[in-house]
């Protein structure tokens, strides 16, 4: 599977920082990874889901195991990021999902991440990520 983004024309964006994205969709969409999944953000990091708000790796571990709960797969499209300086970018993708009870559905996203790169062993990682989307959709993950 691709995770490949567009990104404007003319806009310089770090390959590593194209990179961190295209892992990190990987990792969101496989099922288990729940510390793969944790170690892309720093150990303070701030992650919000709509009205959820998780900060540090234990609260966005709980938020992640939370978002498989009634979940077998899931696949994220990511057509476009735009940085708005060196760290911070806007994406706008889709996810894919299907429940546990066989049902099946498509959300649009956006959101905005706040990066930075680890002085200890030179990855990226969130330092802050916020993904915005229809509440009310949310309900599918509640069947």
């Amino acid at each position: 599977m691709s995770y490949k983004s567009e990104y404007p024309a003319g806009v310089h964006v770090d390959p590593e920082i194209k990179s961190f994205f295209e892992n990190f969709y990987a990792i969101s969409d496989t099922p288990g990874d729940h510390d793969k999944y944790v170690d892309q953000f720093t150990p303070d990091a701030t992650f919000v889901l709509a009205s959820n708000k998780s900060t540090g790796h234990e609260q966005i571990k709980q938020m992640r195991l939370g978002m498989w709960a009634n979940v077998t797969s899931r696949k994220h499209t990511i057509p476009k990021i735009a940085p708005l300086s060196d760290t911070e970018l806007l994406l706008y993708g889709t996810v894919a999902f299907e429940l546990k009870s066989g049902d099946k559905a498509a959300l649009d996203w956006a959101g905005r991440a706040e990066i930075e790169k680890s002085s200890g062993d030179g990855k990226w990682r969130f330092k802050f990520y916020q993904v915005y989307l229809d509440t009310g959709a949310l309900n599918a993950y509640k069947k």
